[in-house]
């Protein structure tokens, strides 16, 4: 993925590092995250190889929104230049930039993606969003399977909670208040792949997905929602692939 630097944000530093330096390490508790300026970076879970990032991404979220260590160490493959953000400019990156969060939000889901195809799991997670509140009844279909859509949806208040359907049978239910529901299909153009109906009446929030820019400047909590949840789902990614790649690779 071609990128650019984070214009006009608190960078703590920009570090260059030779071929082979470790940039940060598995296990370590910062409170930074890093973007790529140039060269190549590859990103090792418990010793093994899990992938190869390049300019413009985007890696060490976890301790930001997942407030936890480092999960990978991460290794120049080639001479590279890195940014180095302190956490606490995420908050102001997200409230001033809407396009700097597109960023982050970008290479997350391509590494989220790449991670998927080769863990051969299929993730079915939800993102995109209206200031529009809409009030649903007894049985009423919120989102359909099948359909295309690039909406966000966030449960409000609810009698008896909302019904999540895949082919005809019951896969969950959303029951709290400020539950983000929805789908990818917007960010990675498929269709949905639940059906989700309301069990009584409900009033669920609508968030368009049509310009992502707009939306998240409008709403920056929702970038931060949607950047933790990318953050954990490529997180869970990532350990299928060193499950994966333990039972399959010779030792």
């Amino acid at each position: 993925m071609q990128g650019h630097a984070m214009p006009d944000q608190p960078v703590c530093r920009v570090r260059e590092y030779a071929t082979g330096e470790v940039i940060a390490a598995e296990g370590e508790d910062r409170e930074t995250f890093y973007v790529i300026l140039q060269g190549s970076v590859e990103l090792l879970q418990h010793g093994k190889s899990i992938r190869v990032l390049e300019a413009g991404d985007v890696f060490g979220l976890e301790r930001i929104f997942l407030k936890r260590p480092l999960t990978t160490t991460s290794r120049a493959l080639s001479p590279a230049r890195i940014a180095v953000y302190k956490g606490n400019a995420i908050g102001q990156i997200a409230a001033a930039r809407s396009q700097v969060i597109n960023v982050i939000i970008v290479s997350l889901l391509n590494q989220l993606e790449q991670t998927t195809q080769i863990a051969g799991e299929y993730l079915p997670p939800a993102f995109m969003l209206d200031f529009n509140q809409n009030l649903y009844q007894e049985g009423e279909v919120i989102i359909e399977e099948g359909t295309s859509g690039n909406d966000i949806f966030m449960l409000v208040e609810s009698e008896n909670g909302l019904l999540v359907t895949r082919q005809g049978k019951e896969v969950g239910r959303i029951s709290r208040p400020g539950e983000y529901f929805g789908e990818m299909s917007g960010l990675l153009g498929e269709k949905r792949t639940a059906t989700v109906r309301s069990l009584g009446t409900s009033l669920v929030q609508r968030f368009p997905g049509e310009d992502l820019d707009a939306t998240l400047m409008a709403y920056p909590c929702l970038a931060r929602w949607m950047i933790d949840i990318l953050a954990s789902r490529l997180l869970a990614a990532n350990r299928r692939i060193v499950g994966l790649t333990d039972k399959t690779l010779p030792s």
